[in-house]
């Protein structure tokens, strides 16, 4: 796995995180390369860092104390790590997308893969924006759509494309236009008398995914699963099913997306309730949970991959009482069943059909 970067004749060392065995992947692209070079010769005073997903931006401008918006758990962490790694201070100035930016004079984008989590990021850039603001979004061509361009363009007058560079575009936005009217980046569905709530960006947009309603389908909580866990929990669709089958159960929701866990903040109601916004579970108490339930991911932006979703069973193995169950429900084309069974004492294909499977695993 290449760890090395040169760049404007400085070496950087650039790991990812979490860890892949996967050698092909490596903690930046040509996207990144190339909005460094197009700011070179600019101002660089206020800068915000929009999808840093691994910290090469960071790193590179470390001295221009640049702010970032961060999405998830493990972002600020992969950040961190390789400021460390390369010996600068890792005291980052943070803000979410709920934040007020103040005033952002260049900010710098790697285009998300989600048009609504983009149009999240473009919405709070523009609250904070004047005639001098400069937006570089940078993505990789294969992965246009006019859709990113009709998005800039609600916000800004000024919409241009540069040349491609390594398969590599930037999307340059200037002249914030006037009045523009600011949308609630919320969608709103229904569900069993319920109304669902999600931020823009949050997996499954404005219904249920249907590995989720698989699952749904076949849940049953039983009357002394009274400590339940939900990994992955996005809008916190699984917690309430469980809440309501179990109205005494304390229910703890975990997601490694700070939208997601707001989004399950406005659904998921109760005194016993609580939401932490982490990548993994190592803050959770050891062999305390009677069930965990989960539709774990394995879509990261474009790359599909698994090994978080493995390491995540490990840790939910740690988490569960003896006696206990894990819950979840996975793509049928996927090899789960062989790491459960590295893992758990007894793996048990609840359902399936031709699309899902629902594997039950007792610790």
């Amino acid at each position: 796995m290449e760890t090395k970067l040169l760049y404007n004749s400085k070496g950087y060392q650039l790991t990812r995180y979490p860890k892949t065995d996967d050698k092909s992947l490596r903690a930046w692209s040509s996207v990144e390369l190339l909005v460094l070079d197009y700011i070179t010769d600019k101002k660089k005073d206020n800068i915000h860092l929009f999808n840093d997903r691994f910290g090469i931006w960071n790193s590179v401008l470390s001295s221009n104390n640049p702010i970032t918006i961060w999405t998830y758990a493990s972002q600020q962490k992969a950040i961190v790590h390789n400021l460390k790694l390369n010996n600068f201070s890792s005291d980052v100035a943070y803000k979410t997308v709920f934040d007020n930016l103040g005033k952002v004079e260049l900010a710098l984008m790697k285009v998300p893969k989600s048009l609504e989590l983009f149009e999240v990021f473009v919405q709070q850039i523009y609250k904070s924006a004047d005639d001098q603001t400069e937006v570089v979004c940078g993505f990789m061509t294969k992965h246009f759509s006019v859709s990113f361009l009709k998005i800039a363009e609600r916000y800004f007058g000024v919409v241009e494309q540069t040349k491609a560079w390594k398969k590599a575009r930037l999307l340059i936005l200037k002249e914030p236009k006037k009045g523009v009217e600011y949308k609630e980046l919320v969608n709103e569905f229904e569900w069993n008398d319920n109304l669902i709530q999600q931020y823009y960006g949050v997996f499954s947009s404005s219904k249920i995914d249907i590995g989720t309603q698989f699952l749904l389908e076949n849940l049953l909580v039983q009357a002394d699963e009274l400590k339940v866990l939900d990994v992955a929990s996005g809008n916190g669709i699984l917690a309430i099913e469980a809440l309501r089958q179990n109205s005494k159960a304390q229910v703890t929701l975990v997601d490694d997306f700070n939208l997601a866990v707001a989004s399950s903040e406005l659904n998921v109601k109760g005194d016993d309730v609580r939401f932490i916004c982490a990548d993994n579970l190592s803050s959770l108490e050891k062999e305390s949970f009677d069930l965990v339930i989960s539709n774990p991911p394995f879509h990261f932006e474009h790359e599909n991959n698994i090994e978080v979703s493995v390491l995540l069973f490990g840790e939910v193995q740690n988490c569960l009482k003896l006696g206990g169950r894990f819950l979840l429900v996975a793509n049928s084309h996927l090899n789960y069943k062989t790491h459960l069974k590295n893992i758990f004492a007894e793996v048990i294909t609840v359902k399936s059909n031709n699309k899902f499977v629902i594997y039950e695993c007792l610790g």
